[in-house]
């Protein structure tokens, strides 16, 4: 059976059931007797932890992982900007005997020169979720959201909602991550040749925390031009500009529509519109497809691209959108 470990900075989002985590732990984790080999260690390294966008990637990758014999340690940083302490999760998890890396980057660039050298160590990594521009190939695989068809899915909510005529402001634009950077351009690509007169009248960079992002929506909405939708790329942005329209009483007036599912229970009051989810659970088990693919004579594959989903009121209840939320991670 698979056995997993879990490290502190999870704890921290707690609901009711983690408190048991620790017993749970106690019961999987690997016999310390000599009576048998110990499994070889996959660790698995978010972005962070404890969050809807990156929860179920722990489920998928034990639902995959189980009967394989291995032993999962499942570690993050507390926030998604805390790129040195990711790196020293990955370094360490490598100096304990760590026999693969799934890994989801914080920033590409930081992080290329740690997997690098874990490569260099002989050690496969799988990545999700971006692009380091390390080619593919042994010992190094992809697993990828589709940012192409998110921002499609985006640019085309909006244009719906807007009937083909309005403003938009793109907020939570990254350079740091290259899959947010084609999930800007293809979402702008859409609305210049499907929807000409949807127009983006302010784009604002990504900033490391919802609070942050709250200030910069509050002052757009205070001093920009008049925004007649928000698109926001990423979770903090979504978190922040709901927000500040809740603080300015901009809803239903102003649409929001965002990605990465940190934030849903508003679909269901129409305080967002829709969020464009990753479906990092179908990531996990891809990952550990691939993982346990490289440690039995090498992946077949060496990448794999994983389809987002547009959740709206209309389907947010739906069993396909509960699976990709499924955060029981101990259960087969």
């Amino acid at each position: 059976m698979t056995r997993s470990g879990i490290v502190g900075p999870a704890m921290k989002h707690a609901s009711r059931w983690w408190t048991a985590l620790p017993l749970v732990a106690s019961l999987l984790a690997p016999p310390v007797c000599g009576c048998r080999k110990k499994p070889p260690t996959i660790a698995v390294i978010p972005r962070t932890c404890g969050t809807l966008l990156w929860e179920p990637e722990h489920t998928g990758v034990e639902r995959e992982a189980w009967g394989r014999d291995v032993y999962v340690y499942w570690n993050a940083p507390m926030r998604e900007d805390d790129i040195q302490g990711q790196i020293d999760i990955l370094s360490r998890a490598v100096d304990r005997g760590a026999r693969g890396v799934i890994i989801s980057p914080d920033a590409a660039l930081p992080l290329r020169a740690s997997i690098h050298t874990v490569l260099d160590d002989g050690i496969p990594v799988v990545v999700i979720g971006t692009d380091l521009d390390l080619p593919a190939g042994k010992k190094l695989a992809y697993v990828l959201n589709n940012e192409v068809a998110g921002g499609q899915m985006c640019a085309r909510r909006a244009g719906a909602l807007l009937n083909g005529h309005g403003t938009v402001a793109i907020l939570g634009i990254s350079n740091q991550l290259t899959g947010s950077a084609q999930r800007a351009r293809s979402l702008e690509q859409t609305l210049a040749q499907e929807f000409p007169d949807v127009h983006v009248v302010f784009r604002g960079l990504a900033l490391p925390t919802a609070s942050q992002e709250q200030q910069a929506t509050e002052k757009l909405l205070a001093k920009g031009p008049p925004v007649d939708a928000i698109l926001a790329l990423t979770e903090s942005s979504t978190r922040g500009a709901y927000y500040a329209l809740t603080e300015f009483d901009r809803i239903p007036a102003t649409r929001l529509i965002g990605f990465d599912q940190d934030l849903l229970a508003p679909i269901h009051t129409g305080g967002i519109d829709s969020v464009i989810m990753q479906n990092t659970y179908q990531m996990g088990r891809e990952a550990m497809k691939l993982m346990d693919e490289e440690l039995n004579g090498g992946a077949a594959r060496t990448q794999v691209v994983v389809e987002p989903e547009l959740v709206t009121r209309e389907n947010i209840d739906s069993d396909g959108v509960r699976k990709m939320l499924d955060l029981s991670w101990f259960r087969q």
